[in-house]
């Protein structure tokens, strides 16, 4: 391994993650977290990592993989952000009660605020108050120590709390920087393996963590654990001192000065944005101005006793926040050196300043704008107004042109070349018209034709799509205009078989008229081609690579029609873009039985994805009939349990020809390729079997 590399700061984390030798890493896709996992996927296919990688079904599950595993006593690793962290929420405040030492890696971005990628701090913000320790970093460099230093505070017997990591999405998730790569046997030396002081495991501990805890024990065990948060303040100050004196970098414990020494006034910043807070500082001294600078390297435990420190040398501070509190007026780290200054014997004015949300840049010149500020305010000695918004106004932000158009969904998309969902999409709606609501759980569909829609639309929560729909249904009906409207989405395969099955199951269960089409492209598309549940067995996905000792993913799909004929609903139906009167007249009965209000509509329409199958973009619909002619997407229909084959080809052509035109299937082996025919062949006897039955058991 060379002495550096030059790296994202996912990558970073993820080889901090592999320095540490983590054994157990449950992931699940969001963006910009996405590629932490996928390079860790790489490590562990390749034999580089032995750790167990879990592909879960959603976030929430997650984060209770990652504390079951630590409970069992292992080093363990997840990430997230966004919706995502927001998901997890329930079992991230479980963690702490626990006392799992598991670190999580937040690639911070916007959480709600009209499904923003871009990053600020609104995700972390409901997590700091849980008892976590939660440091944020301001360099991929800082992003890879700091991974390591985490797993030595955290599984400190001191300490024993779980640990969140943020590194600020894009700007540092997805940049490029310099990054020194520790020696692995030094790591090993300075980061022992971790040994749980009381794991759940039965074959050697008689002590085990329980949650029978009466109500009345609450204040006095929450004193506890805020006494535990405070002591892992010395922990933090002696690990990053080691760290310094074995690997040659260390960053100064809870908080980092830079040019105070002198200073009358101070810029207070957190993350990436201080960097560019640095520079502004050094053109302001150069300027002759005494001023300097304060990085919050952890926001909890929080600095206080720091803070009122340095507090005491200065005339006024400005702080700099890239999170909002709504209805205080301010930011979070505002508050909170509000907070640490009021009850003290330092009373300077203090300058709050909110900026950078929803990923927009904090320029040096904007962080130079706010030096300025606070330094009048400390000739002044008060503050004119306590928070100040640093705005950006974006100009040639005109009206949408408007166009004349009949149908429903405006021509063009925003979609790869190739892409099938946009025939998927454009047909659903050709077929139900104008009076339709479409509500979408977050996939490609969703980025790409949700907005050419002209039909009203929703992006719903990644778990709830069903369940939005259910609302707008039952409100619809209370109105007496259910029989007027349509209600439906177009759902990719995750929001179908993974995270949002758990609604869609609810909703089929208790018989909610609505049509819900799953395009299967067979993975996580929308963030870059990540195993899903619908993946085929040996498809190579970004977390499932074709690797030296993990050849692609190891377990079958999920029978989608099978989990929804259990529901017994009236229509099931799997279609292919490559037969559109076929899949056109599946929508119209569709139609028919919700209308009806019969129950749940149930469409499977599998779409070929040329980006993440890797075929050419011109072969999308050869791609569709050969699923069909091959036996691996049978065209079959269960109506009020009554099944039935709607293509039966007279003999099925070889799977090879399906397979070997797809990239994803380019390290198959022949015996691999015969073992698929042989699976797919019991499948279509299978389903033979079933059309001479002509009834579905159960219904």
């Amino acid at each position: 391994m060379p002495e550096f590399d030059v790296m994202q700061g996912n990558k970073a984390l993820a080889y901090g993650v592999k320095l540490a030798r983590v054994e157990v890493i449950p992931a699940y896709p969001i963006t910009p977290q996405t590629t932490i996992i996928e390079y860790l996927a790489e490590f562990v296919a390749n034999g580089e990592l032995d750790a167990e990688y879990i592909h879960a079904d959603g976030e929430h599950s997650c984060m209770a993989m990652a504390v079951g595993a630590s409970l069992a006593g292992a080093r363990v690793f997840t990430s997230t952000c966004s919706q995502g962290l927001a998901y997890m929420h329930e079992v991230v405040a479980q963690a702490v009660n626990y006392r799992t030492p598991l670190l999580l890696g937040v690639a911070n971005r916007t959480l709600g605020w009209y499904w923003s990628l871009g990053p600020d701090y609104s995700d972390i913000m409901p997590e700091l108050n849980l008892g976590w320790l939660v440091n944020f970093a301001e360099s991929n460099q800082e992003v890879l120590d700091m991974t390591l230093q985490l797993y030595k505070i955290a599984e400190d017997y001191r300490v024993l709390l779980p640990t969140m990591m943020s590194l600020d999405g894009f700007f540092l998730s997805y940049s490029q920087e310099r990054v020194w790569m520790p020696d692995q046997g030094l790591v090993d030396k300075w980061l022992p393996p971790y040994k749980a002081p009381y794991p759940v495991d039965p074959t050697i501990n008689d002590k085990f963590p329980t949650a029978s805890i009466p109500p009345v024990m609450h204040t006095p065990m929450r004193r506890i654990y805020e006494e535990i948060l405070q002591d892992s303040r010395a922990v933090i100050k002696e690990v990053d001192a080691s760290f310094g004196k074995t690997f040659g970098r260390s960053y100064g414990g809870l908080v980092e000065e830079y040019k105070t020494e002198g200073a009358e006034a101070l810029l207070v910043t957190m993350g990436s944005m201080t960097t560019a807070g640095r520079r502004a500082i050094d053109k302001l001294r150069a300027e002759g101005e005494k001023i300097g600078l304060v990085k919050l390297r952890f926001m909890r435990p929080f600095p206080d006793v720091e803070i009122r420190e340095i507090a005491g040398k200065v005339k006024a501070m400005g702080v700099v926040d890239r999170m909002m509190l709504h209805g205080t007026r301010g930011g979070g780290a505002f508050q909170d050196i509000k907070g640490a200054l009021y009850n003290s014997d330092v009373k300077i004015p203090l300058q709050g300043f909110v900026t950078g949300m929803g990923g927009e840049d904090i320029p040096i010149d904007d962080m130079y704008m706010m030096g300025k500020k606070v330094l009048a305010v400390a000739k002044a000695k008060r503050v004119e107004k306590e928070v100040e918004f640093i705005e950006h106004k974006f100009p040639g932000m005109g009206k949408p042109v408007e166009v004349e158009w009949a149908e429903p969904i405006y021509p063009g998309s925003d979609g790869c070349a190739g892409c099938g969902a946009s025939i998927v999409v454009r047909r659903l709606l050709k077929v139900l018209g104008p009076n339709t609501i479409v509500i979408n759980p977050p996939s490609c569909s969703g980025v790409n034709y949700g907005q050419a829609v002209r039909v009203p639309w929703i992006l719903a929560n990644f778990a709830a799509a069903a369940a939005y729909e259910t609302g707008v249904y039952r409100a619809m009906k209370h109105k007496g205009k259910a029989d007027k409207v349509y209600i439906t989405s177009f759902a990719g395969d995750g929001g179908t078989a993974d995270i949002g099955l758990q609604s869609l199951s609810g909703a089929a269960e208790r018989g909610e008229p609505i049509i819900w089409l799953c395009y299967d492209n067979e993975a996580y598309m929308n963030t870059g081609i990540q195993r899903s549940g619908s993946t085929p067995m040996l498809a190579a996905t970004t977390t499932t690579p074709a690797g030296k000792f993990i050849p692609g993913k190891q377990v079958r799909r999920k029978n989608l029609e099978m989990i929804m004929a259990a529901h017994r609903i009236p229509y099931i139906a799997t279609a292919s873009l490559s037969y559109l009167p076929d899949f056109e007249r599946k929508v119209k009965k569709a139609v028919e039985v919700t209308q009806a209000g019969k129950g749940l509509a149930f469409l499977h329409v599998q779409q070929p994805c040329a980006t993440g199958w890797y075929f050419p973009e011109s072969k999308t619909v050869e791609m569709g009939k050969l699923a069909v002619q091959t036996g691996s997407w049978p065209l079959m229909e269960i109506d009020e349990g009554n099944f039935k084959l709607n293509l039966k080809p007279k003999e099925l052509r070889p799977i090879a020809e399906y397979l070997k035109p797809q990239g994803r299937f380019r390290h198959l082996t022949d015996d691999q390729i015969e073992f698929i025919q042989r699976d797919v062949q019991a499948e279509w006897s299978a389903i033979l079997e079933l059309e001479k039955r002509g009834r579905f058991p159960g219904y």
